[in-house]
């Protein structure tokens, strides 16, 4: 992820999707300043790790992803 910065936004967009179907949750939103903050993080993992990082946003955070939900889980 870390050579694919430019890739984060629409793989967010994309697990946002996936996972609300799988919880059968209401789709969440992210504000603008949320995705910066996941850009700019060092992910040592692979997708997995950024994909679990944006399920538990989803699980845990209110109908819009702050950076402040975004810090609790970097």
């Amino acid at each position: 992820m870390n050579d694919r910065k430019e890739d984060i936004p629409d793989r967010i967009q994309t697990f946002l999707e996936d996972i609300s179907n799988i919880y059968k949750a209401k789709k969440k939103t992210i504000q603008k300043e949320a995705i910066e903050l996941l850009q700019k993080h060092s992910w040592t993992g692979n997708i997995r790790e950024l994909r679990n990082v944006v399920e538990r946003l989803v699980i845990m955070s209110e109908s819009t992803i702050t950076p402040e939900d975004v810090k609790k889980y970097l």
